[in-house]
């Protein structure tokens, strides 16, 4: 059994399976009590079956540490499995990419441009290439709720001398500003970057209320791959603060009891919503 336990602070170079194994509340959990408890309660019982097998955590790999992709990642053949030869060639593939990650040579080939766009970006390039440290994971115990707490940053860095928290995220839709908006809505993203934020103001605080940035290095997974920087704005970090808070709250809570409701149980009245009736009835 891994050990689950640990200290607040600030660890660099820890892999990704340890620092999964930290009993500690991360956003992956915090988010699901938008819904209910009962579904952040699942979420935190089965994340550690999730496999880092998607074009998201590929494209992480390549922009943040691209030398580890010769000793982790493996792109498949395109064998026809349904034959004898097929079979023989996969089973062979197989035995010599054990332990590593297997991708499909089209995400490899979407990981390989989008790092050259990243690079290519003159923001993007100045975040990723300058004084900071990738993949920081951090403990703290919350100053208020007095809860362990955990989150792992893409990257701490600077931009124009402001110091920054930067999170990539892989976008389907092309990088529009409105697109985007969607994704940070749908997604709690606002909730993610107040939640990081938090973090790194409790374990380290910078001098003279200098308070750090955080920003979405946005990288599209279709054609033509484009990239694009976003500032987060301080309105839905404050917003964001106040649901994590909320969270946060339900989650000490549900621990301490050993309960996790789902929805209420009584009748409930459900229609359609109010932007589709705006102006139904206006001239009843």
């Amino acid at each position: 059994m891994p050990d689950t336990k640990v200290k607040p602070g600030v660890y660099p170079g820890v892999d990704f399976d340890t620092y999964a194994t930290w009993d500690a509340a991360n956003f992956s959990v915090l988010r699901h009590f938008g819904k209910t408890p009962a579904h952040a309660q699942y979420a935190m019982m089965h994340q550690e079956e999730k496999v880092s097998t998607n074009l998201g955590h590929l494209v992480h790999s390549v922009v943040l540490e691209p030398e580890r992709l010769e000793t982790e990642y493996m792109v498949a053949p395109k064998v026809d499995r349904r034959t004898k030869t097929g079979k023989a060639e996969w089973a062979k593939f197989q035995q010599k990419a054990e332990g590593r990650v297997i991708v499909t040579e089209e995400d490899w080939m979407t990981a390989k441009v989008l790092l050259l766009n990243a690079r290519s970006n003159m923001t993007l390039r100045e975040m990723l290439g300058g004084e900071g440290i990738n993949e920081l994971s951090l403990v703290w115990e919350d100053p208020e709720i007095r809860v362990l707490c955990k989150a792992r940053l893409d990257r701490l860095c600077f931009f124009s001398g402001q110091p920054y928290i930067l999170d990539l995220k892989t976008h389907g839709f092309a990088a529009s500003r409105h697109s985007f908006q969607r994704a940070i809505e749908q997604y709690g993203y606002h909730q993610q970057a107040a939640f990081y934020r938090r973090g790194a103001e409790v374990l380290a605080p910078l001098e003279d209320g200098i308070e750090r940035r955080f920003a979405w290095g946005v990288l599209e997974t279709k054609e033509p791959n484009c990239v694009r920087v976003f500032d987060a704005d301080d309105e839905s970090l404050e917003l964001g603060m106040d649901e994590v808070m909320s969270y946060l709250q339900q989650y000490a809570m549900c621990r301490k009891n050993g309960a996790w409701p789902g929805w209420d149980q009584g009748m409930e009245i459900a229609g359609l919503p109010p932007w589709a009736l705006k102006g139904r009835f206006a001239d009843a």
